[in-house]
Protein backbone atom coordinates (compact mmCIF):
# COMPACT_ATOMS: atom_id res chain seq x y z
CA UNK A 1 0.00 0.00 0.00
CA UNK A 2 2.80 2.19 -1.26
CA UNK A 3 1.44 4.16 -3.45
CA UNK A 4 -1.89 5.50 -5.14
CA UNK A 5 -4.20 3.86 -7.39
CA UNK A 6 -4.27 5.26 -11.00
CA UNK A 7 -5.98 8.14 -11.36
CA UNK A 8 -8.93 8.60 -13.66
CA UNK A 9 -8.29 8.56 -17.21
CA UNK A 10 -10.32 12.15 -16.68
CA UNK A 11 -11.30 12.89 -13.79
CA UNK A 12 -14.50 14.94 -14.73
CA UNK A 13 -16.33 11.81 -15.91
CA UNK A 14 -18.34 10.31 -12.71
CA UNK A 15 -19.21 6.59 -13.21
CA UNK A 16 -22.41 5.27 -12.20
CA UNK A 17 -22.74 3.33 -8.99
CA UNK A 18 -25.91 1.47 -7.98
CA UNK A 19 -27.10 1.32 -4.20
CA UNK A 20 -27.10 -2.24 -3.26
CA UNK A 21 -28.47 -1.34 0.35
CA UNK A 22 -29.20 1.80 2.23
CA UNK A 23 -28.66 1.82 5.99
CA UNK A 24 -29.67 4.60 8.57
CA UNK A 25 -27.30 5.16 11.22
CA UNK A 26 -28.82 8.06 12.98
CA UNK A 27 -31.47 10.62 12.92
CA UNK A 28 -28.95 12.23 10.37
CA UNK A 29 -26.06 10.01 9.10
CA UNK A 30 -26.69 7.10 6.77
CA UNK A 31 -24.17 4.70 4.50
CA UNK A 32 -25.11 3.85 0.91
CA UNK A 33 -23.42 0.55 -0.18
CA UNK A 34 -22.32 0.86 -3.72
CA UNK A 35 -21.99 -1.80 -6.77
CA UNK A 36 -20.30 -0.49 -9.97
CA UNK A 37 -22.12 -1.26 -12.70
CA UNK A 38 -19.89 -2.32 -15.20
CA UNK A 39 -18.19 -4.80 -12.10
CA UNK A 40 -15.03 -3.17 -12.45
CA UNK A 41 -12.89 -3.28 -9.02
CA UNK A 42 -12.76 -0.05 -7.39
CA UNK A 43 -9.40 0.15 -5.78
CA UNK A 44 -8.47 3.40 -3.17
CA UNK A 45 -6.02 3.67 -0.46
CA UNK A 46 -7.67 3.95 2.86
CA UNK A 47 -8.07 7.91 4.00
CA UNK A 48 -8.97 8.96 0.44
CA UNK A 49 -12.56 10.63 -0.63
CA UNK A 50 -14.64 10.35 -3.60
CA UNK A 51 -16.91 13.28 -5.33
CA UNK A 52 -20.68 11.49 -5.01
CA UNK A 53 -24.01 12.85 -6.30
CA UNK A 54 -27.51 12.41 -6.95
CA UNK A 55 -27.93 12.71 -10.69
CA UNK A 56 -28.79 15.69 -11.30
CA UNK A 57 -28.42 16.82 -7.66
CA UNK A 58 -24.29 18.46 -7.65
CA UNK A 59 -21.61 16.91 -5.59
CA UNK A 60 -20.23 16.01 -2.27
CA UNK A 61 -16.51 15.01 -1.08
CA UNK A 62 -17.45 12.12 1.12
CA UNK A 63 -14.72 9.67 2.56
CA UNK A 64 -14.51 6.25 1.83
CA UNK A 65 -16.15 4.07 4.73
CA UNK A 66 -15.67 0.48 3.22
CA UNK A 67 -13.08 -2.29 3.18
CA UNK A 68 -10.10 -1.59 1.04
CA UNK A 69 -9.56 -5.05 0.42
CA UNK A 70 -12.93 -5.90 -1.07
CA UNK A 71 -13.28 -3.39 -3.89
CA UNK A 72 -15.90 -4.86 -5.30
CA UNK A 73 -18.47 -3.01 -2.51
CA UNK A 74 -18.08 0.69 -2.16
CA UNK A 75 -19.44 2.14 0.62
CA UNK A 76 -20.23 5.91 1.83
CA UNK A 77 -21.37 7.03 5.50
CA UNK A 78 -23.02 10.41 4.95
CA UNK A 79 -24.19 13.24 7.08
CA UNK A 80 -27.39 14.99 5.84
CA UNK A 81 -26.16 18.86 6.32
CA UNK A 82 -26.82 20.36 2.62
CA UNK A 83 -29.00 20.00 -0.73
CA UNK A 84 -26.45 17.67 -1.64
CA UNK A 85 -26.36 15.36 0.94
CA UNK A 86 -30.24 15.98 1.18
CA UNK A 87 -30.93 14.74 -2.39
CA UNK A 88 -28.25 11.57 -1.32
CA UNK A 89 -30.65 10.86 1.75
CA UNK A 90 -33.39 10.47 -0.69
CA UNK A 91 -32.15 7.67 -2.92
CA UNK A 92 -33.02 3.91 -2.14
CA UNK A 93 -31.91 0.76 -3.16
CA UNK A 94 -31.15 -0.10 -6.63
CA UNK A 95 -31.18 4.13 -7.41
CA UNK A 96 -28.33 5.25 -9.40
CA UNK A 97 -25.33 7.87 -7.78
CA UNK A 98 -22.13 9.22 -9.86
CA UNK A 99 -18.78 8.62 -8.36
CA UNK A 100 -15.39 10.54 -9.26
CA UNK A 101 -12.63 9.08 -7.52
CA UNK A 102 -11.24 8.37 -5.72
CA UNK A 103 -8.69 11.72 -4.52
CA UNK A 104 -6.59 12.96 -2.66
CA UNK A 105 -3.10 11.62 0.35
CA UNK A 106 -4.64 9.02 2.60
CA UNK A 107 -3.13 7.51 5.94
CA UNK A 108 0.33 7.03 5.53
CA UNK A 109 -0.39 2.66 6.57
CA UNK A 110 2.85 1.62 5.22
CA UNK A 111 4.53 4.27 8.36
CA UNK A 112 2.83 2.38 10.99
CA UNK A 113 3.22 -1.62 10.40
CA UNK A 114 4.32 -3.08 13.19
CA UNK A 115 3.71 -0.09 15.57
CA UNK A 116 1.19 1.07 18.03
CA UNK A 117 -1.90 3.18 15.98
CA UNK A 118 -3.88 5.61 18.37
CA UNK A 119 -6.94 6.16 16.23
CA UNK A 120 -9.05 9.50 17.77
CA UNK A 121 -12.41 10.00 15.93
CA UNK A 122 -15.08 12.72 16.71
CA UNK A 123 -18.75 12.02 15.74
CA UNK A 124 -18.67 11.93 11.81
CA UNK A 125 -14.67 11.58 11.91
CA UNK A 126 -15.00 7.95 12.45
CA UNK A 127 -15.92 6.99 8.84
CA UNK A 128 -12.65 7.98 7.17
CA UNK A 129 -10.98 5.50 9.56
CA UNK A 130 -13.02 2.36 9.06
CA UNK A 131 -11.04 1.29 5.92
CA UNK A 132 -8.05 1.04 8.81
CA UNK A 133 -9.77 -1.65 11.16
CA UNK A 134 -11.20 -3.26 8.17
CA UNK A 135 -7.54 -3.86 7.18
CA UNK A 136 -6.82 -4.74 10.72
CA UNK A 137 -9.64 -7.58 10.90
CA UNK A 138 -8.53 -9.13 7.68
CA UNK A 139 -4.77 -8.87 8.38
CA UNK A 140 -4.66 -9.06 12.20
CA UNK A 141 -0.71 -8.69 12.88
CA UNK A 142 -0.58 -5.69 10.94
CA UNK A 143 -0.02 -3.15 13.74
CA UNK A 144 1.27 -4.09 17.32
CA UNK A 145 -1.62 -2.26 18.89
CA UNK A 146 -4.75 -0.50 17.55
CA UNK A 147 -6.21 1.33 19.96
CA UNK A 148 -9.50 3.26 19.55
CA UNK A 149 -10.62 6.63 21.07
CA UNK A 150 -13.95 7.79 20.15
CA UNK A 151 -16.34 10.42 21.36
CA UNK A 152 -19.54 12.03 20.24
CA UNK A 153 -22.02 14.36 21.95
CA UNK A 154 -24.88 11.29 22.59
CA UNK A 155 -24.87 7.78 23.19
CA UNK A 156 -27.62 7.89 19.84
CA UNK A 157 -24.64 9.47 18.00
CA UNK A 158 -22.33 7.13 17.98
CA UNK A 159 -21.84 4.64 14.72
CA UNK A 160 -21.02 1.16 14.10
CA UNK A 161 -21.02 0.32 17.57
CA UNK A 162 -21.62 -3.44 16.59
CA UNK A 163 -18.70 -3.43 14.97
CA UNK A 164 -16.63 -2.22 17.31
CA UNK A 165 -17.80 -4.07 19.99
CA UNK A 166 -16.95 -6.88 17.47
CA UNK A 167 -13.07 -5.82 16.92
CA UNK A 168 -12.95 -5.15 20.48
CA UNK A 169 -14.65 -9.26 21.44
CA UNK A 170 -11.33 -10.37 18.37
CA UNK A 171 -8.93 -8.34 20.52
CA UNK A 172 -8.29 -6.78 17.36
CA UNK A 173 -8.86 -3.14 18.57
CA UNK A 174 -8.98 -1.76 22.40
CA UNK A 175 -11.97 0.61 22.61
CA UNK A 176 -12.56 3.75 24.41
CA UNK A 177 -15.36 5.76 23.84
CA UNK A 178 -17.01 8.84 25.60
CA UNK A 179 -19.94 11.04 24.82
CA UNK A 180 -20.70 14.70 25.63
CA UNK A 181 -24.36 14.51 27.12
CA UNK A 182 -24.88 11.47 28.68
CA UNK A 183 -28.50 9.59 29.08
CA UNK A 184 -29.37 8.13 32.39
CA UNK A 185 -28.98 4.89 31.01
CA UNK A 186 -24.96 5.50 30.38
CA UNK A 187 -22.65 4.20 31.76
CA UNK A 188 -19.09 4.99 30.12
CA UNK A 189 -17.13 8.24 30.19
CA UNK A 190 -18.76 11.32 29.56
CA UNK A 191 -16.42 14.61 28.55
CA UNK A 192 -15.13 15.01 25.37
CA UNK A 193 -12.76 12.49 23.81
CA UNK A 194 -9.46 14.36 24.45
CA UNK A 195 -10.25 13.46 28.02
CA UNK A 196 -9.48 9.75 27.42
CA UNK A 197 -5.92 10.31 26.25
CA UNK A 198 -4.47 10.76 29.57
CA UNK A 199 -5.55 7.43 30.92
CA UNK A 200 -3.74 5.72 27.79
CA UNK A 201 0.03 4.53 27.85
CA UNK A 202 2.03 3.94 24.89
CA UNK A 203 5.61 3.97 24.15
CA UNK A 204 6.55 7.28 22.58
CA UNK A 205 9.01 5.68 19.89
CA UNK A 206 6.90 3.23 18.66
CA UNK A 207 3.23 5.01 18.60
CA UNK A 208 1.58 6.85 15.88
CA UNK A 209 -1.78 8.77 16.11
CA UNK A 210 -4.49 9.24 13.48
CA UNK A 211 -7.41 11.38 14.26
CA UNK A 212 -10.65 12.83 12.21
CA UNK A 213 -13.46 15.02 13.89
CA UNK A 214 -13.78 19.18 13.96
CA UNK A 215 -10.71 20.83 13.59
CA UNK A 216 -10.69 22.48 17.27
CA UNK A 217 -10.92 18.70 18.66
CA UNK A 218 -7.94 17.48 16.82
CA UNK A 219 -6.10 21.03 17.73
CA UNK A 220 -6.57 19.92 21.65
CA UNK A 221 -5.93 16.29 20.65
CA UNK A 222 -2.37 17.17 19.18
CA UNK A 223 -1.25 19.21 22.21
CA UNK A 224 -2.91 15.99 24.98
CA UNK A 225 -0.81 13.62 22.76
CA UNK A 226 2.24 16.52 23.14
CA UNK A 227 1.99 16.88 26.57
CA UNK A 228 2.80 13.12 27.18
CA UNK A 229 5.66 13.45 24.70
CA UNK A 230 4.62 11.71 21.31
CA UNK A 231 6.40 13.58 18.75
CA UNK A 232 4.81 16.27 16.67
CA UNK A 233 5.56 13.94 13.57
CA UNK A 234 3.82 11.02 14.62
CA UNK A 235 0.62 12.65 14.29
CA UNK A 236 -1.81 13.14 11.27
CA UNK A 237 -4.81 14.37 10.43
CA UNK A 238 -7.87 13.97 8.15
CA UNK A 239 -9.02 17.49 7.20
CA UNK A 240 -12.17 18.23 5.91
CA UNK A 241 -13.00 21.65 4.35
CA UNK A 242 -15.25 22.94 1.31
CA UNK A 243 -13.77 20.51 -1.54
CA UNK A 244 -15.50 21.32 -5.22
CA UNK A 245 -13.21 20.04 -8.05
CA UNK A 246 -11.02 17.58 -6.03
CA UNK A 247 -7.90 18.40 -8.24
CA UNK A 248 -6.45 21.82 -6.45
CA UNK A 249 -7.97 24.01 -9.23
CA UNK A 250 -10.84 25.98 -7.79
CA UNK A 251 -9.57 26.42 -4.90
CA UNK A 252 -12.34 26.31 -2.91
CA UNK A 253 -10.57 23.77 -0.08
CA UNK A 254 -7.16 25.93 0.37
CA UNK A 255 -5.47 26.23 3.39
CA UNK A 256 -2.83 28.99 2.73
CA UNK A 257 -0.35 27.20 0.33
CA UNK A 258 -2.26 23.73 0.36
CA UNK A 259 -5.23 22.56 -1.40
CA UNK A 260 -7.29 19.82 1.38
CA UNK A 261 -8.57 17.70 -1.55
CA UNK A 262 -4.98 17.15 -3.83
CA UNK A 263 -2.29 17.86 -1.24
CA UNK A 264 -4.76 16.20 1.96
CA UNK A 265 -6.86 15.31 3.06
CA UNK A 266 -4.39 13.62 5.43
CA UNK A 267 -1.37 15.88 6.94
CA UNK A 268 1.41 15.39 9.40
CA UNK A 269 0.31 17.95 12.39
CA UNK A 270 3.23 19.47 11.74
CA UNK A 271 2.82 20.63 8.07
CA UNK A 272 -0.23 22.51 9.17
CA UNK A 273 -0.04 23.07 12.80
CA UNK A 274 0.94 27.30 12.41
CA UNK A 275 -2.60 26.90 10.31
CA UNK A 276 -4.64 25.80 12.12
CA UNK A 277 -5.13 29.03 14.76
CA UNK A 278 -5.44 31.44 11.84
CA UNK A 279 -8.48 32.74 11.46
CA UNK A 280 -11.02 32.82 8.13
CA UNK A 281 -7.57 30.82 6.22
Amino acid sequence: MDHLPDSPENPFIPKPFVIEEKKRESSSIFSLYLRPIDSLPFYFLPGQFNMISAIGGGEAAISIASDPTNPHILIHTIRIVGNVTKALSKLEKNDFVLIRGPYGRGWPIDLVKRKTLILVAGGIGLPPLLPILYMAQKNKGYFKNLILLYGARTKDDLLFMPLLHKLTADQIITLHVSVDRPSREWKGHVGTVTALIPSISFDNKETFVFSCGPEIMMRFMARAFIQKHLPREHIFFSMERNMKCAIGICGHCQLSPFFICKDGPVFPYEQIEHLLTVEEL
